[in-house]
């Protein structure tokens, strides 16, 4: 196998670039809206079990998927290049970081879109227990997995006057609350058929996934494959190189949910009034650290 390096064209890359630059707009929002403000929703949600509040684990979700977006954003479009620099695309990493992004954005989504506060808030408790389960999986030596079972069952009895573990249920799973964000993107508008499909958005997370596992079948479908010489009967040596069309579907449904994490936060952070401020305060800051292009 071989791996082969083409040139990008602009109308290629372009779609990458506007990812890259709303995953840094989307930093800058993000920054500016502060506690829950009086009367909003992440006030009421926060009410249902202060120790761990609502709003606090929405951000971290979303934070999370905004420092994977920006990473690959430094790698596609940095801020400061030599004018000799070249940057060369693998599928991998792409694939990964998104993936990463979409996972942590849809958290956030999926506790965010309860029918009520006191859904959103049973699914941040669901969130809660499911991250100290898998903190004690990680634990090392039976003394600390015994304090952190501890830790779980005091939540519950915080809890056991306005809800039981049984009312509580399970963490649904990615799989699940990534198909729930990218069906509530599509509802919100995107025409895109890769969010509208959920067998679409299935195949789009599975092949992430095991991309970032090494796994062999991504590596086929997620680049070209061209064969060359025959070394054995049946078998051939291989050119191969990203397939820019998977790269961008993936970029895309990150940035969707991404996007619509960081402006329900906005919403439910009571921030929804001032939001035409804060973006247009972030869009002026970016647009003055963006690198012109000479032929424009």
């Amino acid at each position: 196998m071989a791996m082969t390096k083409i040139a990008i064209d602009r109308a290629t890359i372009e779609p990458w670039v506007a990812v890259a630059q709303s995953s840094r707009l989307l930093a800058d929002i993000l920054s500016q809206i502060g506690e829950p403000l009086k009367g909003s929703n992440f006030e009421v949600m926060n009410a249902h079990y202060p120790p761990e509040r609502s709003s606090d684990w929405c951000r971290e979700f979303l934070t999370a998927g905004i420092e994977h977006m920006t990473l690959w954003a430094d790698h596609v479009a940095p801020l400061r290049f030599h004018e000799e620099a070249q940057v060369t695309h693998t599928f991998r990493p792409v694939q990964t970081l998104s993936r990463a992004a979409i996972e942590s954005a849809s958290q956030a989504a999926w506790m965010m879109n309860g029918e009520s506060a006191r859904e959103c808030a049973r699914r941040h408790v669901c969130l809660l227990l499911d991250d100290l389960d898998e903190q004690r999986k990680a634990a090392l030596g039976d003394e600390r997995k015994k304090r952190l079972k501890l830790a779980r069952q005091v939540v519950l009895d915080r809890l056991e006057p306005f809800i039981v573990e049984k009312d509580i249920g399970r963490f649904p799973g990615y799989m699940n609350i990534v198909k729930e964000a990218a069906a509530t993107v599509a509802a919100k508008g995107s025409g895109d058929a890769d969010l509208v499909d959920s067998e679409a958005v299935e195949r789009l997370w599975r092949a992430s996934a095991g991309s970032a596992h090494g796994k062999r079948w991504p590596s086929l479908e997620l680049q070209i494959v061209n064969p060359r010489k025959e070394i054995a009967p049946g078998l051939f040596e291989t050119d191969r190189v990203p397939d820019p069309v998977a790269i961008t579907k993936i970029l895309k449904l990150a940035n969707s949910v991404l996007t619509y994490g960081v402006l329900r936060f906005a919403d439910y952070s009571g921030y929804e009034p001032q939001l035409a401020k804060v973006m247009g305060a972030a869009q002026e800051r970016l647009a003055a650290v963006i690198p012109r292009r000479p032929d424009l």
